[in-house]
């Protein structure tokens, strides 16, 4: 606006400015011509005076007009057309002048005057002639370049004023813009405005109701806009917004986290190369809800896509990403524990039910239905147990367990698990050290604890080895039990599977041994419902120490 006002206020000047230039200078022209063709008229009525009276004679006129270079030159010529002088040129060479209008003109009216170009000098002249009392032309010339020279030597003074004036018109329309346009600039648009200038009045109360429309709608806007983003921000599921290109345009703090801070601003197909994702991404971009499983860095997801429809056009979708790792893995253990579960109440119920069958068709012998007995009383306590430890870890899952902590005294606990234990420990040797501290849990629990992690160390201990159980409360208060034995230890591979439901280091000896391959597990969930967690160290060959943590 300011280059349009300015360069206004320069194009309405420069114009005048040159047009008034051009016409001055044409008018001083013309004035210059003008004043050189009467100062010939006046110099001809002065010499023609002169000669009438014959004074030129006695001063030697003629002579003197010949020297001068600046006045006209001066020709007389006879009635009939013979030139008798001529200040110029020698008067025998010059042609008969009876045919030139100013002359034809001064012998009708007494005087004639003509603008042409002469041969002889080969310039455009004036002439101005007049007739003498004696009957002669008297006529006098001057060259037309004259007047121009005369102008010329004017012309730099007057192109020095145009272009003062063209210096003042700049300086001028800078002025007046900067004048125009300052009020304007200075308007505060984040106050109530007055209007500068009263044209603008109506414009200025127009721009106030739409800034007050504006700042309102911008208030809910950003009220919006901070809803969402508290939602989607503290939303568990990763959520990412595509347009019709699948170019994400956000990503939520969950969908950052799982595919990094580059989930913004890039394809979508850049951010995830799984390529049965990229396909459901194509699908739903064409208009169709899509869905899958996929896996990404040890974590599994269910997607959830949906188009963004307008007009019947996808312009975009929305993808949702559902963190199901846990349920997966739930998935699959409960697929591995009924199949284990199947497995291990298979082998007794075989047993039971081919003893009780020979039993009940006779084919036993007396001698060894006592021992078939004893068989099946073996694998129905083993059921039993089997059944008990399942429905432990059943209660342990569904979180239906009450605390029903009591405060009691560990050490004596332990001795109690100890004593029951030593008689049929077949010469291991089980010790108890640490400290005498009462505490608050589930003594059952606490019980059942103690004796799984012994009876394990019985069992996988060397003949003539020995168990150690050490009760000690660490600084934060936490009640610490470890249970050490001097057995066949445990190779590094088995050890991160070792609390898994049914997992065995060697299924044969656990199956000699009695064992569930439950014990573990329910002694890991028994720490973890006590607030505290278990702790495995084992070199094979050289024993084991397990070590639970009880919060208190």
């Amino acid at each position: 606006m300011k280059k349009r006002i300015y360069f206004s206020f320069l194009f309405l000047v420069l114009p005048c400015v040159l047009i008034l230039s051009t016409a001055l200078g044409l008018l001083f022209h013309n004035a210059a011509k003008k004043h050189e063709y009467e100062a010939v008229r006046d110099y001809a009525h002065l010499v023609s005076n002169l000669l009438n009276t014959g004074v030129s004679g006695e001063i030697g006129f003629s002579d003197y007009i010949g020297r001068d270079p600046g006045a006209p030159r001066m020709t007389v010529i006879a009635p009939d057309g013979t030139v008798l002088l001529d200040s110029r040129a020698v008067a025998d060479t010059l042609e008969n002048h009876a045919e030139r209008p100013e002359i034809v003109e001064a012998l009708q009216s007494g005087s004639g005057e003509s603008l042409r170009y002469s041969d002889t000098l080969r310039t455009e002249m004036f002439y101005f002639a007049v007739m003498l009392d004696d009957g002669n032309i008297l006529r006098m010339a001057k060259p037309v370049s004259a007047a121009s020279q005369t102008f010329k030597m004017t012309l730099p003074t007057g192109v020095i004023v145009t272009a003062l004036v063209l210096l003042v018109a700049n300086f001028t329309a800078q002025r007046l813009t900067r004048r125009i346009i300052q009020p304007i600039e200075n308007i505060d648009f984040g106050g109530e405005n007055i209007a500068v200038y009263d044209e603008l009045a109506p414009y200025m109360r127009k721009i106030d109701h739409q800034k007050s429309e504006i700042d309102e709608k911008l208030a809910a806007l950003s009220e919006r806009a901070e809803t969402i983003e508290a939602i989607t921000g503290n939303m568990k599921e990763g959520l990412i917004l595509i347009d019709a290109n699948g170019e994400a345009l956000t990503a939520n703090r969950s969908a950052r986290e799982i595919f990094g801070n580059e989930a913004e601003h890039k394809s979508i197909l850049q951010i995830c190369r799984d390529l049965d994702f990229q396909s459901a991404v194509k699908q739903c971009l064409s208009g169709e809800n899509a869905e899958l499983k996929m896996e990404r860095d040890g974590r599994v997801y269910s997607v959830f896509m949906s188009p963004v429809n307008s007009c019947g056009t996808a312009r975009g979708a929305v993808i949702l990403f559902h963190d199901v790792t846990e349920k997966h893995i739930a998935e699959k253990q409960r697929r591995e524990f009924s199949a284990n579960v199947s497995h291990e109440l298979k082998t007794p119920l075989t047993t039971i039910s081919a003893l009780s069958e020979m039993i009940g068709n006779g084919i036993a012998k007396d001698i060894d239905i006592e021992i078939f007995t004893a068989r099946i009383s073996e694998q129905a306590g083993r059921l039993l147990a089997l059944i008990e430890d399942i429905i432990r870890l059943s209660e342990f899952d569904e979180g239906g367990i009450a605390k029903e902590n009591t405060v009691f005294d560990l050490y004596e606990l332990a001795e109690t698990v100890i004593g029951a234990l030593r008689d049929n420990a077949g010469g291991i040797d089980i010790q108890l050290t640490g400290e005498r501290f009462e505490i608050s849990a589930n003594r059952r629990m606490i019980d059942e604890l103690l004796y799984n992690l012994i009876t394990n160390g019985v069992k996988y201990n060397k003949e003539g080895g020995y168990v150690t159980v050490d009760l000690a409360r660490i600084e934060d208060g936490t009640c610490r039990i470890s249970v050490s034995d001097t057995g066949i230890g445990i190779a590094d591979q088995h050890q991160p599977r070792l609390f898994e439901r049914f997992y065995r280091v060697d299924s044969s000896r656990s199956k000699k041994t009695g064992g569930t391959g439950l014990g573990l597990s329910i002694v890991k969930h028994i720490a973890e419902h006590h607030g505290g967690g278990v702790e495995l160290h084992s070199a094979e060959g050289e024993g084991t120490t397990v070590t639970c943590y009880i919060a208190q």
